[in-house]
Parts: C-alpha cells; sequence; structure tokens
C-alpha cells in the first residue's frame, strides 16, 4: 500500500496496543506526529478503525508482532 518505514514502525506500536502517547514517547515524535501516520494509516489502507488497522496488518504480514 506504498506505507513508509515510520507508518509501519506506528502499526506496529497500534497493534501492540499502545496508545497515541505511549508510540510518541517510544519513537521520540510528537502525539499530534502520531497522529497524522495514524491517519495516513486509515486512509492508505482503506481502514475505518483502529481494529481494521490491525486486521489488515496481521492479513498483509505488515508488522512483526515478536
Amino acid at each position: 500500500e506504498g506505507l513508509t518505514k515510520r507508518e509501519i514502525e506506528v502499526l506496529q506500536h497500534i497493534c501492540k496496543g499502545m496508545t497515541n502517547q505511549e508510540i510518541a514517547d517510544n519513537l521520540y515524535l510528537s502525539t499530534k506526529t502520531v497522529d497524522s501516520h495514524r491517519t495516513n494509516l486509515l486512509e492508505k489502507t482503506g481502514s475505518r478503525n483502529t481494529a481494521d488497522l490491525v486486521i489488515y496488518a496481521i492479513r498483509n504480514n505488515a508488522v512483526n508482532l515478536e
């Protein structure tokens, strides 16, 4: 789907159940930047919500959850 490296990193953290604040702290980003990445992920994957994003990630082997 043309996801960037950073979007994939954010997606990995989303799949681990992290909040936007936790993702921001972990990746040294602002929460606003994480919000932007989340919005881009939703648009690029055609997902409606976080649950859809996780399903997309699993179906497309987009993340390594180990």
